[in-house]
């Protein structure tokens, strides 16, 4: 795996084991081990994230995520957001993907 980047040896390795880990095949039963406000993860669209320290951010209250921590919350996500949400602000809380699909 190789990135161009103008990065000192760092911060490309960082950026290296993050790509990494987010290419990482998570088990729903994994994912469902995380599910308090102290470690939340959720799976969205075949995608799994750590969303723990988003939670006090969260527009619509860390209370909207809870709800669905260790689940899939694809529906629900879908429903009240628009697509390129996740594509703008997900990607620094994606961990992985789903192993296998993505119903618990």
């Amino acid at each position: 795996f190789d990135l161009d980047l103008d990065l000192d040896s760092a911060a490309a390795q960082e950026a290296t084991e993050r790509i990494t880990m987010a290419d990482t095949a998570i088990a729903m039963s994994e994912v469902a081990r995380h599910k308090s406000k102290a470690d939340c993860w959720v799976a969205i669209e075949g995608k799994v994230f750590d969303v723990t320290k988003f939670l006090d951010d969260h527009p619509g209250g860390k209370k909207a995520i809870l709800i669905y921590a260790g689940k899939d919350a694809t529906e629900q996500f879908n429903m009240m957001h628009r697509p390129e949400i996740l594509k703008k602000y997900g990607e620094e809380f994606r961990i992985g993907v789903v192993q296998g699909g993505s119903k618990l």
